[in-house]
């Protein structure tokens, strides 16, 4: 099985831009939390106080990269198998 990297760079941007797209899922048990992705929520922001001094751009944010792998592999079998379908279908009406 050959791997397309035009299908899998585009269903990587496809799963970042999940997290701008669909609304995160607000978790208040536990530590109060935001979860984006989607299907797997992969990137995690925690509601903690910000001490002062301490203002880094990542602070509170965890990234899971399994759960960001499987995300890409699914949306790439999904591109994948459509473009399949639709090369299918155009070599069957000729």
């Amino acid at each position: 099985m050959n791997i397309h990297l035009r299908i899998l760079n585009l269903s990587a941007w496809i799963v970042l831009l999940t997290i701008l797209i669909f609304p995160g899922h607000h978790v208040t048990v536990g530590a109060a939390r935001t979860e984006f992705g989607f299907p797997f929520r992969f990137v995690t922001q925690y509601h903690n106080e910000i001490v002062e001094g301490h203002r880094w751009f990542l602070r509170g944010i965890r990234i899971d990269l399994l759960y960001f792998l499987l995300d890409v592999a699914i949306i790439y079998v999904i591109i994948h198998g459509l473009l399949y379908f639709v090369t299918k279908l155009k070599s069957q009406k000729k």
